[in-house]
């Protein structure tokens, strides 16, 4: 199983769909025991750049508050619509969400 690097692994973490050699990967990472973890570290990243905010000018609260109101927001989103974008990102890469995430009897 080939991972991707760390540019690559930043893309799809916005959303970039990966090349084929990577689909294994991308399989192990959306439907592994700790796939929820890792879509919210994926969200995490998403919001990094919300760190510029800081360099605003403001007082220290402000640019404390800022940021982690970004960071909670973009995790409560993701955690409400994890499922949605799973499917999507299984899909994207060419997998059925229905096959691969059905329960097995």
């Amino acid at each position: 199983m080939t991972r991707p690097g760390v540019l690559r692994w930043i893309a799809y973490a916005f959303g970039a769909r990966l090349p084929v050699r990577y689909a294994p990967w991308v399989l192990h990472d959306l439907t592994c025991r700790t796939w929820f973890l890792r879509h919210l570290a994926r969200s995490a990243v998403q919001a990094t750049p919300a760190a510029l905010l800081a360099l605003l000018p403001g007082p220290v609260w402000l640019k404390v508050a800022l940021p982690v109101f970004v960071l909670v927001s973009t995790l409560f989103m993701a955690t409400l619509f994890s499922p949605m974008v799973r499917e999507k990102r299984l899909y994207q890469h060419g997998y059925l969400p229905e096959v691969v995430l059905r329960d097995e009897d």
